[in-house]
């Protein structure tokens, strides 16, 4: 049996992604079983608030198979199972669990605020950096803030013990005017001209830093060759949709290209899936360029898409449109 809490160190289960994987669920724990080395032998998996261990069972005699939980057994037999059941174990952790470096109350609500608000999670890209990551913007993937835990003294405060920061984009010509070396700073590891470093310790109050979230959110979108950004740019697309006829459909590019730049195609599915409301803004009128649905058609999938569509008269044939018939060509 092997105790797996010390491998899960910085890391939250989520239950979630647990019964997505295959866990099943008995009140507090969760267990998880899976057959390997040809079916020979079970990999089993206890999982709680308190409990995360794992062994694996000879389905042969129904007995623990212990040889994987010594570090120095031989053999090429007990290696093909080690491998295996090692594997299985970081694909669980990888899978299921959330990294947690950023455990201050300010990180936890700001971590909480942009996934709320932008469904974006951390990206932990650096495997020698754990305590380090990103939040990217969907529609370009251009970073809007990133977490860190450094010494104060990184930030010429004399302090020996270490704090968590968050970098955000800031604008250039204003970043003089809010950097005050006690509550923001200059961009810690970042551009000094355009990004800012504000300490998690309380310093500034939480509805601050959400609204200098809000702003470098807004930075990070930029311009464009429609020399749109930000919510101008979603409110264009969603009144675009406004126009699409009955019985008609377009396709990302198309709105793109109305818009200024045909290229804005990734942004423009960004956009409709975070739709404010679908009764108003028909979203479910938009392929992709070969006229397939959806993979997550935001009110509900593959299924739903069609019966809108359906139900303006557009014929729908293996999770497909005839853009040939169906396509709007606009004047």
């Amino acid at each position: 049996m092997k105790n797996l809490k010390e491998i899960f160190k910085n890391r939250n289960l989520n239950y979630k992604k647990m019964v997505k994987y295959g866990f099943i669920r008995n009140k507090e724990n969760y267990t998880y079983k899976k057959l390997i080395c040809n079916e020979q032998f079970e990999v089993q998996v206890l999982a709680s608030q308190k409990i995360f261990i794992s062994k694996v069972i000879d389905v042969s005699n129904y007995e623990e198979y212990i040889l994987v939980d010594i570090e120095d057994s031989v053999g090429e037999f007990v290696g093909k199972v080690k491998y295996e059941y090692e594997n299985l174990i970081k694909d669980i952790i990888e899978k299921c669990t959330d990294f947690q470096v950023f455990k201050n109350h300010q990180s936890k609500e700001i971590i909480k605020y942009i996934k709320n608000k932008y469904n974006d999670d951390l990206e932990f890209l650096w495997e020698k950096s754990s305590d380090s990551a990103i939040c990217r913007n969907k529609m370009n993937n251009k970073w809007y803030s990133v977490f860190m835990v450094v010494g104060y003294d990184k930030l010429k405060l004399n302090l020996n013990d270490n704090v968590e920061i968050i970098d955000l984009k800031y604008q250039k010509n204003e970043i003089k005017d809010i950097v005050d070396n006690e509550k923001i700073f200059p961009g810690y590891h970042m551009n000094k001209s355009s990004w800012i470093t504000i300490i998690l310790d309380g310093r500034l109050d939480l509805k601050s830093i959400f609204k200098l979230i809000d702003n470098s959110y807004k930075l990070s979108i930029g311009t464009n060759k429609t020399g749109l950004s930000g919510d101008y740019l979603s409110n264009k697309v969603y009144n675009y949709l406004l126009t699409i006829p009955k019985g008609k459909v377009v396709t990302y590019g198309q709105i793109g290209k109305a818009l200024g730049n045909k290229g804005l195609a990734r942004v423009v599915g960004s956009i409709l899936h975070k739709n404010p409301d679908g009764n108003k803004y028909p979203c479910y009128k938009v392929l992709n360029g070969k006229g397939e649905l959806a993979e997550e058609f935001v009110f509900g999938g593959k299924k739903i898409q069609k019966q809108l569509l359906e139900k303006d008269g557009i014929k729908v044939e293996n999770n497909r449109v005839d853009l040939n018939i169906y396509q709007w060509q606009e004047e």
